[in-house]
């Protein structure tokens, strides 16, 4: 059994930036393996559709916010499971309806360490068609640097020339993550639950 992370809880008297990337720092100090624990992974049904979170994160930041935004849509009536890049086996891609991407940018346009195997092998033509995919991506970076953002960019041009549909457009951060983290996750929200509604689900295999 994947043993519990704790977390920061919304209650606690932190703003949404603060408290994700305490809950970032949080999941490095408690845990190796990848983000898994009751609060962020129910079980799934019928009833509450899967959605996968993946974080590519170099200081916890881009962690901790997947980690809020799959404790909200857990609360929302969704399965959502929440991820490190690193620890993501691609296979998996093929089952995937729901994939939402949160990833920083390191040094000059670079993917974060624990996100580089995973876009290697997405960039590459091991990857598979994704048209059955929806996805989101939420992109951390520094307007400071010439390449700005360049690790979300470059995931959210790739899922789309794979085939994959946009759930809502790619929402880029600035240092400042917490207005534009909400503007994302509500508009993320909305979308899931017209598709969700609107679409029936997979079948399992």
């Amino acid at each position: 059994m994947t043993p519990m992370v704790p977390y920061i809880p919304e209650n606690a008297p932190f703003t949404p930036a603060q408290r994700a990337w305490l809950n970032g720092f949080l999941a490095g100090l408690f845990s190796t393996q990848p983000v898994r624990s009751s609060a962020t992974v129910p079980e799934t049904s019928p009833d509450r559709p899967a959605v996968t979170i993946l974080f590519g994160s170099q200081t916890g930041t881009a962690e901790g916010l997947a980690r809020e935004a799959g404790r909200r849509l857990n609360e929302q009536g969704f399965s959502a499971t929440v991820t490190g890049m690193e620890a993501y086996d691609p296979s998996r891609l093929a089952q995937e309806r729901f994939l939402l991407i949160i990833t920083s940018t390191y040094g000059d346009g670079d993917m974060p360490d624990n996100a580089q195997t995973f876009w290697d092998f997405l960039s590459s033509d091991r990857a598979p068609a994704l048209g059955h995919v929806q996805f989101s991506v939420l992109a951390l970076g520094d307007s400071s640097y010439p390449h700005f953002c360049a690790a979300g960019k470059a995931f959210d041009a790739r899922l789309e020339a794979l085939g994959a549909r946009r759930l809502y457009p790619r929402v880029d951060c600035d240092v400042d993550v917490e207005a534009p983290f909400e503007q994302w996750f509500r508009g993320v929200l909305q979308a899931l639950q017209t598709a969700s509604a609107t679409q029936p689900l997979r079948q399992a295999a």
